[in-house]
């Protein structure tokens, strides 16, 4: 069965990576952990990588010279909250360790936003599975990793067709050429 990783790039400690498959939607967790840097999250990836179609992270694959993306906008608009965080706000942990995963693993890579899919949307089979690992690991970084596997495996098996990088008209320079922004529903 295919293998779909998640990357949630942090602070000193906070990396959490894990891999997973779907069956009928449904995540099933492999592997999961919580480690020092992105240069260990990228060891722990590579393990996993020779079998994984692709891998979701929870940073921005996307930048706009503008210092504001059209799809942050469009989520912003559609959703409100104060979790989407324009692009130039962000820490570089979150930016900068995203970026090097993604370009270094050289899988087809997703862009996720965890914390606000689990705020808006209902009935979706990762909720479940992401309060499980938040409350086995004492923190957040674990299950953000999950939903971002989830989030490519959606993306990538064609579950989701919006793609906030394409759906929306901006001028975008691609981290990592191909990456792709699932979304459940059009904004």
């Amino acid at each position: 069965m295919t293998l779909f990783l998640g990357y949630d790039p942090g602070g000193k400690g906070k990396n959490g990576v894990a891999a997973i498959q779907v069956v009928s939607d449904a995540p099933k967790v492999v592997d999961k952990a919580t480690v020092r840097d992105a240069a260990e999250a990228l060891s722990w990836l590579e393990v996993h990588a020779r079998t994984a179609a692709a891998i979701g992270i929870d940073t921005l694959l996307a930048w706009s010279p503008k210092g504001g993306r059209a799809c942050d906008t469009a989520l912003r608009r559609k959703y409100g909250g104060n979790s989407i965080v324009a692009q130039n706000s962000l820490y570089s942990s979150m930016t900068l360790n995203g970026a090097i995963v993604a370009k270094r693993l050289g899988l087809p890579v997703y862009e996720s936003h965890p914390k606000l899919l689990l705020r808006v949307s209902s009935g979706i089979a990762i909720r479940e599975v992401y309060q499980d690992a938040v409350a086995n690991s004492g923190a957040d970084h674990e299950g953000d990793a999950i939903v971002a596997a989830w989030s490519a495996a959606m993306g990538h098996n064609r579950k989701w067709t919006v793609d906030l990088y394409s759906d929306l008209e901006d001028d975008i320079e691609l981290v990592v050429p191909g990456a792709r922004y699932p979304w459940f529903e059009t904004l």
